[in-house]
């Protein structure tokens, strides 16, 4: 799978989130799936062909949990407003604001990505113009 193919199948920001560096999950099962290590030896990084290749493999099937954030003076706690299993969201990929702010208001969300039980990626949204908290 070529970087120009994963580009037209995903939105980028989709395949950056969970490819990229900040969240590890897609490129350590890459780097780990290459069974050629010798104990001792340092595994090599995996290749773009690598990581692609475990990215379709992991992508489809993720499921998504969706939280508010809530502040209450220097605390920030997360309500759970939803989730979605692997192939029901659609709508969040394609245009995630709009989805998010049909389904949810305005609202400052956290949208989480797993793989069964393990935390793959994160990413926040300001939804609908969302600019503070509400004072409690």
């Amino acid at each position: 799978m070529t970087a120009d193919a994963t580009k037209r199948d995903v939105p980028q920001w989709v395949y950056k989130l969970f490819t990229g560096q900040q969240y590890p999950y897609v490129r350590r099962l890459a780097k780990f799936a290459n069974r050629d290590v010798k104990p001792g030896e340092e595994r090599r990084e995996p290749t773009r062909e690598e990581i692609d290749a475990k990215f379709w493999e992991v992508y489809p099937r993720c499921w998504a949990k969706i939280l508010q954030e809530v502040k209450s003076g220097m605390i920030v706690t997360f309500v759970e407003l939803g989730a979605f299993e692997p192939g029901t969201y659609q709508g969040l990929i394609d245009a995630p604001e709009a989805f998010l702010a049909q389904r949810y208001g305005k609202k400052k969300i956290k949208v989480n990505f797993y793989d069964g039980e393990n935390f793959v990626c994160t990413i926040n949204f300001k939804v609908a113009g969302w600019t503070e908290h509400e004072q409690h």
